[in-house]
């Protein structure tokens, strides 16, 4: 009687022929992933910008990037532009929970209202692995998202809060050479580079602590919810910086509403000139910009 069946050395060549199949449709397959994640957080990107712009249509201008009557640190937490464009990222029922009667909106007791440690599909990249609530901003609902301060970083020595008790802080400033500072109202009107020229917002992801979506978890921490565009805040070479897991840069959003990609070694110049990424962050520096 004739048997039917693989012998030992046809087992192990079928089973080599498999491993090298997995060994080469492997890497393929995380690419494809990669890049639908990074396609997913573009659209997110996408969203943010047409949330914004339909907020610049009703108030000529956009979301401020925290709104605090004082500046000055240990005030506690306030609300964000995030919070400011929640009903035109479907999230108005959210928006009309939010006592705004309240010193800080975002807070109880100095601890974060249950309200914003909600999770918003729309603020999260994909790639990014911070925990739904981020537990080195006070465990706040994380964002993925931050807008831009400018070239010229805010007056922090370091991050975290680890320079709140230092002598000579400085009060938050109301004004910066991006497009968010405490209380800001920046127009397309003061985009004087162009639209097409300066960054609106980028990602942040955990290797620079990621953000938060309701705002800042105090005055002295802007990074909380914006982030500058200097030199020593390189893409993905800075705790300050635009971050991504992303291969090789960031989605960036600009003033026009389109989306790109930043590569990591974009031309970045510690001054007094400036590079194109400090050129891109400033929205009236005046530099001519080019293709990038």
């Amino acid at each position: 009687m004739r048997r039917c069946g693989f012998t030992l050395v046809e087992l192990f060549v079928v089973i080599g022929i498999v491993a090298v199949g997995l060994a080469l449709a492997l890497p393929a397959l995380e690419h494809s992933i990669q890049d639908a994640r990074r396609t997913n957080c573009k659209n997110n990107l996408k969203q943010l910008g047409l949330a914004l712009f339909n907020y610049h249509d009703v108030y000529n201008a956009f979301a401020p990037g925290w709104i605090s009557r004082d500046g000055a640190q240990g005030l506690g937490p306030r609300s964000g532009w995030q919070v400011g464009i929640l009903p035109f990222v479907d999230q108005a029922g959210l928006y009309n929970q939010i006592d705004f009667d309240r010193t800080s909106p975002i807070s109880v007791e100095d601890k974060p209202d249950p309200l914003f440690q909600k999770t918003i599909k729309t603020y999260r990249c994909p790639s990014d692995p911070t925990p739904d609530t981020n537990p080195l901003r006070e465990d706040y609902g994380t964002s993925n998202y931050s807008g831009n301060y400018g070239h010229i970083p805010p007056p922090r020595l370091r991050p975290l809060g680890m320079s709140d008790f230092w002598l000579g802080a400085v009060d938050a400033p109301m004004k910066s050479a991006g497009i968010f500072a405490r209380n800001s109202s920046i127009g397309v009107r003061d985009v004087l580079d162009g639209t097409s020229n300066t960054i609106l917002a980028g990602e942040r992801c955990v290797s620079s602590g990621a953000g938060i979506w309701p705002g800042v978890s105090d005055n002295a921490h802007e990074d909380d919810a914006l982030t500058d565009c200097s030199h020593r805040s390189r893409i993905n070479a800075s705790w300050y910086a635009f971050s991504s897991r992303h291969r090789g840069g960031v989605n960036i959003l600009m003033c026009d509403g389109a989306v790109r990609f930043l590569a990591d070694q974009i031309e970045s110049l510690p001054g007094p000139k400036l590079g194109l990424f400090q050129a891109l962050g400033g929205r009236s520096d005046g530099q001519a910009v080019g293709d990038f």
